[in-house]
């Protein structure tokens, strides 16, 4: 890790050992629990629609793929905080692994963002039941809660790829920052 003089190589930064373990077992917890939330957010939107509609999903093919695209978002966004573990390298974040996974946690996100608006806009401009009803609460409610649940992993992947100086002070036991 290590150049000559005892200069740090420039595509490793150090992290104190607390924090370097943090984020190992941070992006699993944080990674499983987005997938879990996504999938009961799904499930439970099809549960209520049910009794409301009569059946879980919109027949219209372009309803379901607004209500299934702000979830794949955030399964996606859940994917890529699970791989955050693979910006470590010992107690050394790999520079340019997490530039990528920050690329690519903006990526998802702006998709998340955008597959909302169409989620919303969807339900909006077409009928999806067939009962005539405009921006249905539970189309609303489930694109809000995919929403904040992407928001949550969005923050939470960029602390584990790029952290603060007060961050990583905080987890430091000697002061180097």
């Amino acid at each position: 890790m290590k150049q000559y003089y005892g200069q740090q190589a420039a595509e490793y930064a150090p992290l104190p050992a607390l924090f370097a373990a943090r984020v190992r077992a941070g992006s699993l917890v944080t990674g499983v629990a987005l997938l879990i939330g996504t999938l009961l957010v799904l499930g439970l939107t099809v549960f209520v629609n049910r009794p409301l509609h009569g059946h879980g999903l919109p027949r219209v093919p372009l309803g379901a793929l607004g209500l299934l695209l702000p979830a794949l978002s955030v399964a996606a966004t859940a994917l890529v905080v699970l791989s955050a573990r693979r910006c470590l390298q010992g107690d050394y974040l790999v520079i340019a692994r997490a530039r990528s996974t920050r690329t690519v946690l903006t990526a998802c996100f702006t998709a998340l963002c955008i597959s909302c608006l169409f989620a919303l806009t969807l339900s909006a401009l077409v009928d999806l039941w067939g009962d005539h009803g405009r921006l249905g609460l539970t189309e609303l409610l489930a694109t809000g809660a995919n929403f904040a649940i992407g928001l949550a992993g969005y923050a939470a992947g960029l602390w584990y790829v790029r952290p603060s100086v007060s961050t990583l002070e905080k987890f430091s036991d000697h002061p180097i920052w």
